[in-house]
This record gives structure tokens, C-alpha cells and sequence, in this order.
């Protein structure tokens, strides 16, 4: 088929991988333009666009998606569009561009978890399971048909990075039969029940860590948060992002910090506490518990805060 992809974040990469290795035509790769990122706020490319220009793939980045732009996509004659994380919200124009449509790669069991952050979302609401939906987008957010669905175990390990990484391989391994059996019509799109789960974008305030909540919310929160934009809390009036933790057993107050046997022990709401493993200085690398208890003197009785 002759494929036009859409796709910004590291999610689309293994998605356009496959694509571009196939039997099928990749004419044409639109992304995100770049955007400041880092201390510089230097311009970075998305990683799709990345990959593209090192692929030499046709690569388009417009600010918006235009009727001029639409029409110069629509007169590469596509048969299907195939969007992966790209972004932005779609017109409808572009949406009939192309026979059969625009075909998108979500990482949720929809109508569960609908929007912006469904990974992160499942993590902090303790699921035990997620997945990928192949949709066709129609005009609302993720809310058109589901061709197919692909269930996947989240791990009690699992952080939002690494349960979008074996997401991504997931869609990888399944889009070109999905997109094969959509077109061909072995697969029938079924439209989406009314009731849906929406996973709003992450808010800064919710990355603060509140010691009066139980460890367990709280380790979720660490790892839903992990790798950005992490879980935050304060210290000796210093901002310190907590990325690394685990449940235990250590009778404290909520945010009093218990130094015992070189482990740092947090007091929660409730019965348990928080282990931390790894914490992150503002504007330094994420370094060990050990290492930066030498460096920051701490001692039991010192205490995290909220702000």
C-alpha cells in the first residue's frame, strides 16, 4: 500500500520501522516541528524526524496542518494514513485523504484511557493490564472505530518508560496485519462504547509527592512519572525529583526521613513507608540513595515536603 505516516515521539519509531521495511510504500513522514529542550533550550528534533532525515525519508514538519498542506499530502495519491503519537489534532480534510483513511496506533485498551497520557494514567491507577488499539480517527480524540486490540501485562516493575517501549514493539509487531486485514476487509472496524476512561495530560502539581498519602499510591506515582517529568519533593528547601522507590516497613511520620543500615526510609499515610532508591538533584544526573545521603548530610528526623 502507499502509506503516509505520522508520528513525533520515540512510541512511532518501531511502527515506521516495520512500515518502511515492508512490502509497502512510505511515501512520505510528517512530524512535529522542533521544539527547545534541555538547559539550553537549544532546538531538538523529535526522534521521528530524526530517524527520517538519517533514512532519507520525505519528511514534512508544519507548524499546522493547513488545506495547502493537506493538498500537496493528498496529491501523493496515499491509500492509507497511519498515525503513531504525532501530537495534534487532525482535520478532517486530512482524514479523507486517502481511501482508507487514517489508521491510529493508541496505547490503551480503548474506550479506556482516552487522551494524552494513557500510560502514565494505567500506572498510577494500579492496572494490572493495557494494551494497543489499532483505531481509525475520526473527529474527536480517540474515539473513532477499533479495528483490532492487543493486550499487554503491566509489570509491578514497570515505569512509563518502559511499559511504553514494549508498547511500541507490540504495535510494531502486529500493524502490518492489522493494516492488511483492514484493508482487505477481514477486520471490521467496531465503533467505541459511549463510556470512556479519559487520561488527561499530567499536570505539574500532580508531580509533587504528598507524604499523608499511602506508600503504595506513591511508589506508582515515582514510577508513572519515570522517566519525565518525574516525582517531585522538597528538601532543606531544595527541589529533589524521586526516581526510584519501593514499599517498606518503617514506622515514621509522613515525610520524616529514617536513615537505617545506609537505606532511606520515608513515613507515609498509613501503616507502611516509602524506600527511596534513587533521587535526582535539580540541574544534576539522577545518582544512588547512598550517595547523595553523603552529600547532602542528611539525617533521620530530616523531612520531605511537598513545596
Amino acid at each position: 500500500m502507499r502509506i503516509i505516516f505520522l508520528g513525533t515521539s520515540s512510541f512511532a519509531l518501531p511502527c515506521l520501522r516495520v512500515l518502511v521495511e515492508s512490502e509497502n510504500t512510505v511515501l512520505c513522514v510528517v512530524s512535529r516541528p522542533p521544539r527547545p529542550a534541555g538547559r539550553g533550550k537549544k532546538l531538538r528534533q523529535p526522534p521521528v524526524a530524526e530517524y527520517s532525515k538519517k533514512n532519507c525519508l520525505e519528511i514534512f514538519q508544519p507548524e499546522k496542518l493547513t488545506g495547502s498542506f493537506i493538498d500537496t499530502l493528498k496529491s501523493m495519491e496515499p491509500e492509507l494514513i497511519v498515525s503513531a503519537a504525532y501530537g495534534a489534532w487532525l482535520p478532517k480534510r486530512l482524514l479523507e485523504a486517502s481511501r482508507f483513511g487514517v489508521v491510529n496506533v493508541h496505547p490503551s485498551l480503548l474506550p479506556q484511557y482516552r487522551g494524552a497520557a494513557p500510560i502514565a494514567r494505567a500506572i498510577l491507577d494500579g492496572r494490572e493490564e493495557t494494551g494497543v488499539s489499532f483505531m481509525l480517527t475520526d473527529s474527536g480524540w480517540d474515539t473513532g472505530p477499533v479495528i483490532a486490540v492487543i493486550h499487554e501485562r503491566i509489570l509491578p516493575s514497570d515505569t512509563t518508560g518502559s511499559l511504553q517501549k514494549r508498547l511500541s514493539m507490540k504495535a510494531a509487531d502486529n500493524i502490518i496485519d492489522v493494516i492488511e486485514g483492514y484493508s482487505s476487509g477481514k477486520l471490521i472496524p467496531e465503533t467505541q462504547p459511549e463510556e470512556a476512561l479519559y487520561a488527561d495530560k499530567i499536570t505539574t502539581d500532580e508531580t509533587w509527592l504528598d507524604w499523608n498519602r499511602s506508600a503504595s499510591s506513591l511508589e506508582r506515582k515515582v514510577r508513572a512519572f519515570q522517566p519525565s517529568p518525574g516525582a517531585r519533593t522538597m528538601y532543606s528547601g531544595k527541589l529533589l525529583k524521586i526516581s526510584g522507590a519501593r514499599v517498606s516497613q518503617c514506622n515514621a511520620e509522613s515525610g520524616e526521613i529514617v536513615l537505617k543500615a545506609g537505606l532511606l526510609h520515608v513515613g507515609c499515610g498509613g501503616e507502611e513507608s516509602l524506600e527511596i532508591l534513587e533521587i535526582q538533584p535539580a540541574s544534576r544526573s539522577v545518582m544512588s540513595t547512598a550517595e547523595f545521603i553523603r552529600g547532602a548530610r542528611m539525617k533521620t528526623g530530616d523531612k520531605f515536603e511537598r513545596t
